[in-house]
């Protein structure tokens, strides 16, 4: 699935990518990226994975046509070519490179000579979790997920085999297709048929997946389905709201209020998970109520939030539903 990038910076807000554009990226730069590695001491892995981000995938307009790749601003010290773009104010100034490996170089200088990122010269620089989460505490974006975001894209496509190739004195381009960039895949007992009720005795919506279109996201390992044009996942046996979180890369609290679940709850094996806000209406109109279900079950089953059903049938939060009642799935 193209995704629009909106969550670094401005410079990337409108540019679509999709997962192949990020393997062509890896190939594309990963020869350059493994020579600063050995230059610089920054892992090649963290450098991709910043590229990707915040150029997204060399497609931003900031990329395209100031070959800057890493949304470097032009500060005090810069005396070379700018480019104006809007971002967090209006036509801020960026810095223009001649090339492409220019603004890698220039990269890799903006790190190795500000005091603000010396701490991260004293990890292992083999350890890009801790990199990728120092980059963020010592302020290069401020978006609160961009640790995790680097972390899961490392991981998603094994980009760190670049900085173990560098390791071992290897050179050139590492060529990613999309087999090499799955994780493997884990062989097991068949899923089992899933319950229908929770803890609660509640009835719990649950789905194979097979009965909706799929679709891929760049962010994630998990195959990801649409439901009343909103994306979900299906939840794996012994998940929780916060691992499925971390693996989509969303913040668990909004993750539970998507799916009007509490700080205690967590879901049942193949109950849909929504990972964006769930719709106003649904074009159905109109459900009958059956024996067991809620309003959360049917906001679950037809993807629209709660409290627009409770709206469109003059209910109260909390209220109970009976078996024949008609609740009205939009206006």
């Amino acid at each position: 699935m193209c995704v629009i990038i909106g969550l670094l910076s401005g410079v990337a807000a409108f540019a679509q990518y999709n997962e192949q554009d990020i393997r062509d990226y890896i190939t594309q730069y990963s020869d350059v990226a493994i020579q600063k590695m050995q230059e610089y001491k920054i892992p090649a892995s963290i450098t991709i994975a910043q590229g990707i981000f915040e150029s997204a995938c060399g497609k931003s307009r900031l990329a395209v046509e100031g070959n800057n790749h890493f949304g470097i601003k032009c500060h005090n010290e810069w005396t070379g070519d700018t480019i104006l773009i809007d971002d967090d104010e209006l036509q801020e100034c960026f810095r223009r490179y001649t090339s492409v490996s220019e603004s890698y170089t220039d990269h890799s200088l903006f790190l190795t000579t500000r005091k603000r990122y010396s701490n991260l010269f004293t990890l292992d620089i083999m350890d890009y979790k801790a990199w990728a989460r120092t980059l963020k505490q010592d302020g290069y974006a401020t978006n609160p997920q961009y640790a995790d975001r680097l972390i899961s894209l490392i991981e998603r496509f094994n980009i760190a085999r670049l900085d173990t190739l560098c390791q071992e004195g290897g050179t050139g381009k590492l060529v990613v297709s999309a087999e090499t960039a799955k994780p493997p895949v884990q062989s097991g007992k068949p899923v089992s048929k899933p319950s229908s009720t929770d803890k609660h005795g509640k009835k719990v919506f649950t789905a194979s997946g097979s009965e909706y279109p799929s679709d891929q996201s760049p962010f994630t390992y998990r195959k990801v389905f649409k439901n009343n044009n909103t994306y979900f996942v299906i939840a794996e046996k012994g998940d929780t709201y916060e691992k499925i979180a971390q693996d989509i890369l969303v913040m668990s609290d909004n993750l539970r209020k998507f799916n009007d679940v509490g700080p205690n709850d967590e879901p049942m094996e193949n109950e849909i998970v929504y990972v964006e806000a769930k719709a106003r209406s649904n074009p159905m109109r109109v459900h009958t109520v059956q024996e067991g279900e809620t309003l959360r079950y049917i906001s679950q089953r037809y993807g629209v939030q709660i409290r627009y059903i409770l709206k469109y049938n003059m209910l109260e939060e909390g209220a109970v539903l009976h078996p024949g009642d008609q609740i009205l799935l939009r206006r």
